[in-house]
């Protein structure tokens, strides 16, 4: 029994005195950023992308910055991944077009903004009143 409690005090004591995964970094700083030209980006397909995304959000603001991108964006590909099948073809394309021409560092975010605003924008194009 004391075996356990002590085991279980040690790892309340490990994850306090780690660092938080996300950094302390505002969001508005993240929206700032751009990937270094050196990055190459994977060319559209109908695949799921897979962004270099420690490349990505590598830049010169150093760790704390890189940090708080990985995890956002690994957090947004994880979340759009399983939901990529319901989008259109066209729209698969041309959002990865876009993203990849802007090289903002959230490239899974930004992706999944431009597919979400263009499924909405059809569904408003078939459905006029909002109904």
């Amino acid at each position: 029994m004391n075996k356990i409690i002590t085991c279980a005090l040690l790892g309340t004591l490990a994850v306090a005195c780690v660092p938080a995964a996300r950094a302390d970094v505002p969001e508005a700083e993240l929206n700032s950023l751009y990937i270094r030209p050196e990055v190459q980006l994977p060319a559209p397909a109908l695949t799921f992308p897979a962004y270099p995304i420690v490349d990505d959000c590598t830049t010169e603001f150093g760790d704390e910055v890189t940090n708080a991108c990985v995890t956002a964006e690994k957090e947004r590909a994880l979340v759009l991944q399983p939901a990529w099948e319901e989008y259109k073809d066209s729209d698969k394309i041309g959002c990865q077009e876009d993203v990849t021409h802007i090289r903002h560092i959230q490239l899974y975010r930004d992706l999944a903004y431009c597919l979400d605003k263009r499924r909405y924008d059809a569904w408003r194009k078939d459905h006029p009143n909002g109904k």
